[in-house]
């Protein structure tokens, strides 16, 4: 009988290809000369295009957050019994998700999408050594290019090898595949994906993905790109510090009050 953990990271595993499968499918009709044209064209012109639009967007949220609780769950345990390289490459996996569901939501190419890519920008100018990689996203001839150059090659094959490095197999049962599929399907008939703002019109306020708003807000308060970046990586070292410290239970407390701070400054500063 499987436990909590294991079923987890299986169900992981099959919300992982559900997504990888479905953007596989939605990336033969993105063009990035013509993004926002292009999703558009998904929604409404292409036979089952939206499906597999949302298929892909619920996808790739449940399994972000099926990844995060697999996360909690090794963080549960008395001890962590795996390898360091093991531990680092799960953070790593994890961060990886993070870039991708950002990069995702930058290429829906509507005004939401690009305000994020241009905030993006700002908080890598800005702050120091960071400021080497823009060159790795920002393209002057096609804004969307190198955004999606990386959402549909690099971060995938980068995503794959550090989940095998983290499970050795990349293997999961169909059983789970198949109620990955389920569950995705249920949720995108229940739940709506954030509505496309067309670029140009005048709105109040553009959202940023659930996971950057608490990083928007710090900056709306005059809070210098640096100590954004700075406040965002803090969970990333407290992972990696857990796997050699002693102190496991100050890390975790230490997470868990970073988390509470974060979603406070996410929903209540504005």
């Amino acid at each position: 009988m499987l436990n909590t953990s294991r079923l987890v990271s299986y169900l992981t595993m099959g919300l992982f290809f559900i997504s990888l499968l479905s953007g596989f499918i939605v990336a033969f009709a993105y063009h990035p000369s013509l993004a926002f044209q292009s999703v558009q064209k998904i929604n409404f012109l292409i036979p089952y295009g939206l499906f597999f639009r949302k298929l892909h967007y619920f996808s790739s949220e449940a399994f972000t957050l099926f990844l995060l609780l697999h996360v909690v769950y090794e963080l549960s345990k008395q001890r962590v019994k795996i390898s360091s390289s093991s531990w680092n490459y799960s953070i790593l996996a994890l961060v990886l998700v993070i870039i991708l569901m950002f990069s995702g939501f930058v290429l829906k190419a509507d005004a939401s999408g690009k305000a994020a890519a241009e905030v993006t920008f700002n908080l890598l100018k800005e702050t120091p050594i960071l400021s080497n990689f823009l060159a790795l996203l920002k393209d002057s001839s096609i804004f969307y290019y190198k955004f999606f150059i990386w959402h549909i090659l690099f971060l995938p094959i980068i995503l794959l090898y550090a989940i095998y490095k983290h499970t050795n197999t990349l293997q999961t049962r169909i059983e789970f595949i198949s109620t990955a599929l389920g569950v995705t399907i249920l949720t995108l008939l229940i739940f709506s994906m954030p509505k496309d703002i067309v670029l140009g019109v005048d709105v109040k306020h553009l959202s940023s993905p659930w996971f950057f708003l608490g990083a928007e807000n710090l900056l709306a308060k005059s809070w210098s790109p640096l100590s954004v970046n700075l406040f965002l990586a803090t969970p990333f070292l407290f992972l990696i510090l857990y796997f050699y410290t002693k102190h496991k239970n100050i890390i975790k407390v230490l997470l868990a009050l970073w988390l509470i701070v974060y979603i406070l400054i996410s929903i209540l500063l504005k």
